[in-house]
């Protein structure tokens, strides 16, 4: 049997370095901290209209990416174009309980009761695109000036006439999108003041229906065998382009641009296709929307509001051609990008301006046509 004794410590011995306890102490490694908790990522549902459309993939491409950066749960809700699927959708997600909805409709005014039962169920709403005034409990709205792009397209076409005839005359062919979507109300509101003002181009009209590619097609190649004098085309969306391109390709009649038998034509979106067809000078220009920037733009101002914080006067994006994007605290009804009559919505609006393509910016690599396209 082995037998240690053992020994006092006092303050006159306590730095004996002989003592184990100052041994000890002397290799212990620092105490670890407790790793901090990490914060549970924000959950959001991300409406879309359609994804059938080029442009809420442009849409769906900036949520994405933003709510990747944000740490954020995005999960998309597509209606293809029916409003009582997104009811039921919505009412879907609200059951759920999520943090956010960052809300497209195919119907604004119909989706109205819908986010009002949202926002009375504590989660956050904001609105893209498709601007719903129609409600005082939507929280935020992003709009992408809707008149200007009216504005932006008769400009071009009268100043295409001018410079056909010598002044503006002419006939042109407008093609409607959805007459119940916003997007066409607030086109036309920028386009008729502008066409009101030259009472020699006269403005033939072509329906499309809900945003059917075949209808818009087939009214105006009726239009266009009735009038072979049809100097211009317009329409409300890229994506009803498409059908009309292919007639326009299909004819002996009408040819691309730089040919004297060319119709020139503008569209309004930025869409890839757009872009080519203002390539092959099928499409002379379009209007381009800033979609990806837009969305994401959503997906942060709805984390923001989630979390409480004060949304700025402004929302920068270095390099992007619109920023900075002015966020009103509350809307200025009668003035662009408003709507000209006083609406329920009194809540904060961000504005994106857009842009006119042509032959000569079409491969701007920032275009989110051109994003997407590839």
């Amino acid at each position: 049997v082995l037998n240690m004794v053992n020994e006092i410590v006092t303050a006159d011995n306590v730095d004996d370095p002989n003592l184990w306890g100052n041994i000890v102490g002397k290799d212990m490694p620092p105490a670890e901290e407790e790793p901090a908790e990490e914060e549970a990522a924000l959950r959001m549902a991300f409406f879309v209209p359609t994804m059938a459309d080029t442009w809420y993939v442009g849409a769906l491409d900036g949520a994405n990416r933003k709510a990747a950066e944000l740490n954020i749960d995005l999960q998309l809700f597509d209606a293809s174009n029916r409003v009582d699927t997104q009811i039921q959708q919505f009412d879907t997600v609200v059951a759920a309980g999520v943090d956010a909805i960052i809300l497209s409709s195919v119907d604004p005014a119909a989706m109205a009761p819908s986010v009002d039962r949202a926002v009375d169920a504590g989660i956050t709403v904001v609105d893209y695109d498709r601007p719903l005034w129609d409600t005082d409990k939507l929280q935020a709205l992003l709009v992408l000036d809707t008149p200007n792009m009216g504005v932006l397209a008769s400009n071009a076409i009268v100043d295409h006439l001018t410079q056909k005839y010598g002044e503006p005359k002419g006939k042109v062919i407008r093609v409607f999108g959805d007459l119940a979507d916003t997007w066409v109300t607030y086109i036309t509101e920028g386009w008729d003041p502008v066409m009101a003002e030259y009472p020699n181009v006269e403005v033939l009209t072509a329906m499309s229906g809900v945003w059917e590619v075949e209808t818009a097609a087939t009214n105006v190649a009726q239009l266009m065998a009735t009038n072979p004098d049809v100097d211009a085309i317009f329409v409300d969306s890229d994506w009803l382009a498409t059908g009309i391109v292919a007639n326009l390709q299909a004819s002996d009649t009408y040819g691309p641009a730089g040919e004297d038998n060319h119709i020139f034509f503008v569209g309004v979106n930025g869409s890839p296709e757009a872009l080519d067809y203002i390539r092959e000078g099928w499409m002379d220009g379009t209007i381009s929307t800033p979609v990806p920037d837009l969305t994401g733009a959503a997906v942060d101002i709805a984390a923001m509001l989630v979390r409480g914080e004060a949304l700025p006067d402004e929302y920068v994006q270095e390099g992007a051609a619109w920023s900075p994007a002015k966020i009103y605290p509350k809307p200025e009804y009668g003035t662009s990008p408003f709507p000209l009559e006083e609406m329920p919505y009194q809540g904060p609006v961000l504005n994106m301006v857009n842009e006119i393509v042509t032959a000569d910016n079409v491969d701007d690599p920032n275009l989110w046509g051109n994003i997407v396209g590839k």
